[in-house]
Parts: structure tokens; sequence; C-alpha cells
């Protein structure tokens, strides 16, 4: 009798878990971020979609991906989007993993053709990209940046008027027909914990950053920078500028 019950339980497990794996291969699961790729609106000729799971390790660093629809060949199309998602296979690795600090997550992408991308690049209306004239760093005596954005003293919370700053900013850049370089310049107190400091406008560096990517500015091309608060009695200090704020300067490149 004790032994047909431990197989009863054994069944019930076996049974859940084969239940549990395959909503994990169905299930969308818990939504945890959307990025643009490129900037137009999505069209017909966009519904081809690529599902990828990606594993790390300190949860930032990845150390293995693989594609798992049958149809890996996206070589004349582009990214448009992006999704990335905890299913339910994700939630068990991370919680496995957790102590270890090794996690997963599945990403969902569309994908447009190369031909219906360019398309609709020309057709955009001409005035929005040649009203585009961003003024860019000169090494002879420019010294203000393109726009400065305000975050929360002592928080690396991004206020609500300098994120619509940087979509703003962000669609400018893309209509150019110049191409830049994006420079985030920090600044850190010389008094207190500098430590503290430094781990501040990091994470300023990267809420900025997350804005950029979800307006489709390309990480690579951002660089970011950190400089003493104190400053020489030759250099005029900017209206505005704290240590709350971060600086954005765009090189040609």
């Amino acid at each position: 009798m004790v032994f047909q019950k431990e197989n009863f339980k054994n069944s019930i497990i076996l049974i859940l878990l084969i239940g549990f794996l395959t909503v994990s291969c169905n299930s969308l699961g818990i939504p945890l971020e959307k990025k643009r790729h490129l900037p137009i609106s999505p069209t017909n000729g966009c519904e081809m979609k690529s599902e990828e799971r990606t594993y790390r390790v300190l949860f930032l660093l990845p150390i293995y991906t693989h594609v798992l629809d049958s149809d890996s060949s996206h070589a004349d199309q582009f990214v448009l989007e992006s999704k990335s998602y905890a299913k339910p296979w994700d939630i068990v690795v991370t919680t496995l993993g957790f102590l270890l600090s090794f996690n997963s997550s599945t990403e969902i992408k569309v994908y447009c053709p190369k031909s219906v991308v360019l398309e609709s690049i020309k057709r955009e209306p001409i005035s929005d990209t040649s009203s585009s004239k961003l003024a860019y760093w000169r090494s002879e005596g420019q010294t203000s940046p393109i726009q400065m954005v305000s975050f929360i003293p002592d928080d690396y919370k991004i206020t609500e008027e300098s994120k619509s700053k940087l979509v703003s900013l962000s669609r400018d850049i893309l209509k150019s027909e110049e191409s830049f370089k994006v420079v985030l310049v920090g600044k850190s107190q010389t008094t207190g914990d500098l430590a503290y400091q430094v781990r501040l406008v990091k994470r300023r560096f990267d809420e900025v950053k997350q804005v950029f990517s979800k307006e489709a500015i390309d990480e690579n091309r951002i660089r970011t920078f950190i400089s003493d608060r104190e400053t020489s009695g030759s250099i005029k200090e900017l209206v505005g500028d704290t240590p709350s704020t971060i600086q954005i300067y765009l090189i040609k490149e």
C-alpha cells in the first residue's frame, strides 16, 4: 500500500513536470523589456519572428544563446523590435541558479526584410530629415553640451521632463544625415563616499542608455565619462549644472 502511494506521488510529480515544461515552451511568460531597433512603424512585411533564449552569469554576461524556432536565417533582414520575457523555464533556471548569479531569459525578435525597411525610410517626409541640424562638439572653445538631463538628488531615477528631452534628442540623432558618437559626462563630488558617488553616476548613465536604446540608438555609439565636481577657475560653470545632472555631447564620427 505504501509502495502504491509512492508510485502515485511520483506519477503526479512527473505529470506536473511534463505539463510545466510544455507551458514553458508555449507561454510568453512575464514581460521584462521591449526595445525598438528601427525608427519606423511596423508594416505588413514585418511579420517574421525569431525566439531566442539566453543564459547569463552574474545576471549580465551572456554565456550561451540558442534559437528556439526552426527558421534561424535572417541574413537579409533587420531587427525591427525585440521583447524580452521570463518564461516559466527561465523562471525555474533563474530560481535554481540564484545563489550562483545564473539566470535565463527569452527574447522574441520581429524581423523586417531590408527592402521593406529601405522603402519605408524613403517614404519619410523630406522636411523632417532636412530640418535636423544638430550642434556637435568642437575642440576650439566649444564647451556647451547639446543637452543636460536632471535626476532626483542622491538617486538614479530620471525626471519625466529629462526623459522627454532624451526621446526628442534621440529622434533628432536618428533623422540626422551625419553620424555621431554620444558622450555622457557625469560629475561626482570630491568629498564624501567616492565609491558610492561613482556607482550613482554609473547608474544614471545606465538610465540614460536605457532611454536611448528604446529609441533605437545603438549602445556602441554611446561613451561615458566621469569627472570631478571641482573645476579650475579658468572653466566657467554651466547654468543648471549640478551633481544631479548628466551632460550630453555629440561628436562626429
